[in-house]
C-alpha cells in the first residue's frame, strides 16, 4: 500500500539507492531488467561475479549460497519459460562452478550443495524439455560424474529420455571401459547399477546390488530396486530373505519395505503380524509405535498392548517410558521410570516426566527438578546456568502447588550459597527473580 503512494520516479530512485547499498538487490534488479534477448548473457555475467577461490568459512558459505540462489531462481524461470540448448550449457557451466566453490568452502551446512542440487534439478528439467543433444549430454554426464567431482551422481535412468539410444550407447561404452580398471570408482559402479535397472535386467540387478548378501544393506538395495522395477512380489521376497538371514539395525528398513508391500495388497492382518514379529525381535519405542498403528486397523491393540509393553520393558526401559508417554499413560511411565536406574532413564526423560506429572503430583516433580538442577550445575557454563534458572522456575511453581514454598526457598538459598563464587550464575538467577 505504501509503495502505491509513491511516484514511479521515486520508486526508481529508491531502488537505485538500495542497489548501491546492497549487492543482492543490485543483482536482482539486473536480472529482472534483462530482456529476453540478453538474458543468457546477463545470467552468465552474474555467474562470473560469483566465482571465488578464497576459502569460505561456515557463514561465508551460507552467504555465498544466498547470493547464488538469486541467480539460480532466474535460471529456473528461464528454464520454465524459454528452455534452450544454450541455457542447458549455461546450467552445466553453473553447476561446475558451484562444485569448484565447494572445494574451497566449509559447507557443513549443506547450503552450497543445495545450490548444486537445485541446478541439477533444472538440468534434468531441461533434458526432459528435449533441448539436449543426446551425445553431448552423454559426454557431459561422463565428464561431470567420473572426472570433475565426486559429490553428485546424475542418474542415467532419470536422463534416459533425453539421452536416447545414441546417448545411452556413449554412456554404456564409457562405463564398460572404466569397469576394466582394477578398482572402479563408486560413480562408475553407480551408473552401471542404474543402467541395469533401466534395462529391467533382474538378474544383473541382483548381481550388481546384492554384493555378498551378508549385510542388511545388500538386501535393502535389491529390494528397493525391485520396487523401482515394479516387481513388488520380488521386493517382498528379498526383504523377507534379508529379515531371515542377517542382523543389525538396518533390518528395520527391510521390515518397512515388506510392510509397505503387504499394506499395498490391503492385507492389514499381514502387516500386523509382521510388525509384531519386528517388535519382538528388536523392541524399541519405534517398533512399539509401528505395532500399535498396525494393530489399530485389525482392532487387536487392546489384546496386544500389555504383551508389547512387556517385551519393550524387558529390553529397553527408556524406550518403554517414551512409548507410555506417547500413549498418554503418564502414571505407568512414571512407575516404569522410578522402578529403573535413574541414569538409564536419562535427564531429558526425567524432565519430561516431571512436567507431565506436575499437575497430579507436584511434590514428586519438585524432587526431580531439584535433582536435575544439581546435575545441570555440575558444569560451569553460561548455557547451563540459563537452563538451571529455567528449571528453578519450574521447581518454584511445583513447590507452590505442593505447598512447599518454604522448603524451596531454603533450597534456593543453599544453592546460591554453594555457588556464590560463580558470579555469572548469581547474576542470571537475580535476573530471573530467583533471590
Amino acid at each position: 500500500m505504501l509503495v502505491e503512494r509513491l511516484a514511479d520516479g521515486d520508486v526508481r530512485r529508491l531502488l537505485l539507492e538500495a542497489a548501491a547499498r546492497n549487492g543482492d538487490v543490485a543483482r536482482t534488479i539486473r536480472l529482472a531488467a534483462a530482456t529476453p534477448a540478453d538474458r543468457l548473457a546477463t545470467l552468465r555475467s552474474e555467474l562470473d561475479s560469483l566465482r571465488t577461490r578464497r576459502h569460505l568459512d561456515y557463514r561465508g558459505s551460507m552467504a555465498w549460497a544466498d547470493d547464488a540462489l538469486i541467480v539460480v531462481d532466474e535460471i529456473a524461470t528461464a528454464a520454465e519459460t524459454a528452455p534452450s540448448r544454450e541455457l542447458l550449457k549455461l546450467v552445466e557451466l553453473a553447476v561446475g562452478r558451484v562444485v569448484k566453490v565447494i572445494m574451497y568452502a566449509d559447507d557443513s551446512s549443506g547450503a552450497i550443495g543445495d545450490v548444486a542440487r537445485r541446478l541439477l534439478e533444472i538440468h534434468e528439467q531441461l533434458g526432459d524439455a528435449g533441448v539436449a543433444d543426446p551425445k553431448a549430454l552423454a559426454k557431459w554426464m561422463i565428464r561431470f560424474s567420473f572426472d570433475d567431482q565426486d559429490f553428485f551422481n546424475p542418474d542415467p535412468v532419470r536422463y534416459a529420455a533425453a539421452l536416447g539410444d545414441s546417448g545411452l550407447a556413449v554412456v554404456r561404452r564409457e562405463v564398460d571401459e572404466r569397469m576394466l580398471a582394477p578398482d572402479p570408482d563408486f560413480a562408475v559402479r553407480y551408473v552401471q547399477e542404474r543402467l541395469a535397472i533401466l534395462d529391467g535386467d533382474v538378474d544383473r540387478v541382483v548381481e550388481l546390488l546384492g554384493g555378498d548378501l551378508d549385510r542388511p544393506y545388500d538386501f535393502i538395495r535389491v529390494a528397493e530396486a525391485m520396487l523401482e522395477l515394479d516387481r513388488p512380489d520380488d521386493a517382498l521376497a528379498w526383504a523377507r530373505r534379508g529379515i531371515d538371514s542377517v542382523a543389525g539395525w538396518q533390518v528395520a528398513q527391510l521390515y518397512d519395505i515388506a510392510a509397505g508391500v503387504i499394506a499395498d495388497r490391503g492385507d492389514d492382518v499381514g502387516v500386523f503380524d509382521l510388525r509384531r514379529e519386528q517388535h519382538q525381535r528388536m523392541p524399541s519405542s519405534t517398533t512399539y509405535a509401528k505395532l500399535k498403528a498396525a494393530a489399530e486397523s485389525p482392532g487387536t491393540w487392546q489384546d496386544e498392548r500389555s504383551a508389547a509393553r512387556s517385551v519393550l520393558g524387558a529390553r529397553d526401559v527408556g524406550g518403554l517410558v517414551d512409548a507410555l508417554l506417547a500413549d498418554g499413560d503418564v502414571d505407568a511411565a512414571w512407575d516404569a521410570a522410578t522402578a529403573a536406574d535413574t541414569e538409564v532413564i536419562g535427564d531429558q526423560r526425567w524432565a519430561r516426566l516431571a512436567e507431565e506429572r506436575e499437575a497430579s503430583d507436584p511434590a514428586a516433580s519438585l524432587n526431580v527438578y531439584l535433582r536435575l538442577i544439581d546435575s545441570t550445575l555440575e558444569q560451569a557454563d553460561r548455557r547451563n546456568y540459563r537452563a538451571a534458572a529455567k528449571q528453578l522456575k519450574r521447581a518454584q511453581k511445583a513447590a507452590a502447588a505442593a505447598d512447599l514454598a518454604d522448603e524451596f526457598d531454603e533450597h534456593l538459598a543453599a544453592l546460591r550459597e554453594q555457588h556464590r563464587r560463580r558470579p555469572t550464575l548469581i547474576a542470571i538467577l537475580d535476573k530471573a527473580g530467583l533471590q
